[in-house]
């Protein structure tokens, strides 16, 4: 006899739908995302203009006790057959799905898990202080009809209900039945998820945790109402434009501020956002992953190989072996690094939180030795090797005559590496402030606007110390605030047990 995995409510609440997604715009592009391919009949083709996707926010709904709910609304073709079994069968894309399409469809980047963002979007479900055993009978319903006129498939997923009684997938209401609220007498064919109690209370709030993730390129971008209003991505940055000679690759540059900030990787096809550069500092030359670096660098291809969480892409693309990663690599490299470099010519950081942070990273150095370098990118386009005879002074504009003026530094701590960065201006009384992007880079507020600095020598490097050490440990315990702290006073004591030199 064989048998079949089954997951459980527990499961679908706190592991695939909340401990999947990292932000609520990326949640509800999930479900945008399907909406979108519902809308498009070719599967190997990415046609957005085909698309209408409605959202909006409906109060006194019958499905949440009068209160507001949640609809996101495409005017697909419905969920036909193929859908239904996928959608209401698999956890994750099918096997059968894989082997018919390996080469995966144009815009696609189908995980097969997108509907669990609809549970992490009800609060009822995703509130740590209410008991998991009433957070299991809250979620979302479906709604889908595939012809132009009739009957309405409805679907409750509740992820009790789910594990032990399951899904009820024939059952059909009239298209002005109470449950349809104010998708009564809707037209055409259509799905719809309604989630009810919704972690969003204003249309605006929808529209700011969904702005960064829309198609960055106005002609890839779909018809989007939030709220009855037709809603557009922020502009792209204007300050520097590279393009490849065939137009594959694309890269828009600009200097970051706190409303826009941070480079990121996007598919050529969609033009939705893909991968963050923070987040592969490892393998992203500078200054690409940068905070106050502002870009949208679009490749080819790169939506399949996105990861499940929507922030990076998937460790296979990235392999040194992969031609289409080296590819887009050495566009990196060769066209967009050097325009990156003009662009963030960096400026002088002076004064005594600059100079803290100098001696800081020599004692970091002293303590726990001082990082590996990483081996040098080969140059792709190198310049011949120079005649013999003097060689030429070294240009009075040159951005990094001196190497205490670079963008970060490199220390261990123990074992592990992180980088200091300078360029990026914190909280007027925060010295030190980890990367939410990249759990091993800390910002250090250098650039004069720090208003809390002791003032003598000695007070300003045991602070500064302090204010890293405690960033760094509440990155490696995010959940343990008392763990974080033992963590960053054991460290401070091996300081404080070096002999003087």
């Amino acid at each position: 006899m064989n048998m079949y995995m089954r997951p459980t409510a527990f499961h679908f609440i706190d592991n695939l739908s909340t401990g999947q997604y990292e932000s609520e715009g990326q949640r509800i592009m999930e479900l945008i995302r399907n909406g979108l391919r519902a809308c498009m009949p070719d599967p190997k083709l990415w046609e957005p203009k085909r698309a209408r996707i409605e959202i909006s926010l409906a109060p006194n709904h019958p499905l949440n006790g009068k209160g507001p709910v949640l609809i996101v609304l495409d005017h697909g073709r419905g969920m036909t057959d193929p859908d239904v079994d996928r959608y209401f069968n698999w956890i994750g894309t099918p096997l059968s799905k894989l082997r018919s399409d390996q080469n995966g469809s144009i815009g696609d980047s189908q995980k097969g898990m997108g509907r669990m963002a609809a549970i992490a979007l009800c609060k009822k479900c995703i509130d740590q202080d209410t008991p998991i055993m009433e957070r299991i009978k809250h979620g979302y319903y479906l709604f889908s009809r595939t012809s132009k006129t009739g009957k309405v498939r409805f679907v409750p997923f509740i992820p009790e209900r789910v594990e032990e009684e399951g899904l009820n997938i024939e059952r059909f209401i009239d298209p002005a039945a109470t449950e349809m609220g104010p998708l009564k007498g809707i037209q055409g064919s259509f799905t719809a998820i309604v989630v009810p109690d919704p972690i969003f209370d204003t249309h605006t709030d929808i529209y700011e945790a969904v702005k960064w993730f829309l198609p960055r390129e106005k002609d890839k971008m779909f018809e989007l109402l939030i709220g009855g209003k037709v809603m557009q991505p922020p502009p792209l940055a204007s300050e520097v434009t590279v393009t490849s000679k065939d137009g594959l690759y694309r890269a828009y540059l600009g200097v970051g501020t706190k409303e826009r900030s941070g480079a990121w990787l996007c598919d050529n096809d969609t033009a939705f956002r893909v991968a963050s550069c923070q987040r592969m500092s490892n393998i992203i030359p500078d200054p690409l992953w940068y905070p106050d670096l502002f870009a949208d660098i679009f490749g080819p291809g790169l939506i399949r190989h996105q990861n499940t969480s929507r922030s990076t892409l998937a460790r296979e693309y990235t392999r040194p072996k992969n031609k289409d990663w080296q590819n887009f690599r050495m566009f990196l490299i060769s066209q967009v690094v050097p325009a990156a470099k003009q662009l963030m010519e960096r400026d002088i950081i002076k004064g005594d939180a600059a100079d803290t942070l100098d001696e800081l990273v020599g004692m970091f150095h002293e303590q726990f030795g001082e990082p590996e370098k990483p081996p040098r990118t080969p140059n792709p386009n190198p310049t011949p090797r120079p005649t013999p005879g003097p060689h030429p002074t070294p240009p009075e504009n040159d951005p990094d005559p001196d190497p205490k003026r670079r963008r970060y530094s490199t220390i261990k701590v123990r074992d592990e590496v992180y980088k200091l960065y300078r360029g990026q201006t914190l909280d007027a009384y925060i010295y030190a402030q980890m990367s939410f992007d990249d759990p091993h880079i800390v910002n250090v507020n250098v650039r004069g606007g720090y208003k809390a600095l002791p003032p003598t020598k000695a007070g300003r490097l045991e602070q500064g110390l302090i204010e890293i050490l405690n960033e760094i440990g509440m990155s490696k315990f995010p959940s343990d605030p008392k763990r974080a702290m033992r963590f960053a006073n054991e460290i401070r004591s091996e300081f404080l047990k070096k002999p003087p030199q």
